[in-house]
């Protein structure tokens, strides 16, 4: 059973690209989990998001995966960036 959840990020920075970042976190995320894409990654410099799929019993592992992704980025970067996952259901 796939475990959908909507994926997104703001940016408030200007020298980074939130369709960038989230499209790193797929692409990271794609190469652990046998990720499915629902909905494509869309957006801009200021606004991304996209809804993947798991499997159910990855459902806490890509939890996990997001918040550290989302951890690294702002300490490389600082303030001004959110990142939010949601279940898609």
């Amino acid at each position: 059973m796939p475990f959908p959840v909507h994926i997104s990020v703001e940016n408030r920075l200007e020298d980074l690209n939130a369709t960038t970042l989230l499209g790193g976190f797929i692409e990271q995320a794609s190469q652990s989990f046998n990720l499915t894409i629902v909905t494509p990654l869309t957006g801009s410099d200021s606004q991304a998001d996209a809804t993947i799929s798991v499997p159910f019993a990855d459902r806490e592992h890509i939890r996990i995966a997001f918040n550290i992704y989302a951890s690294e980025i702002e300490d490389a970067h600082g303030l001004g960036l959110y990142f939010h996952m949601e279940s898609a259901f």
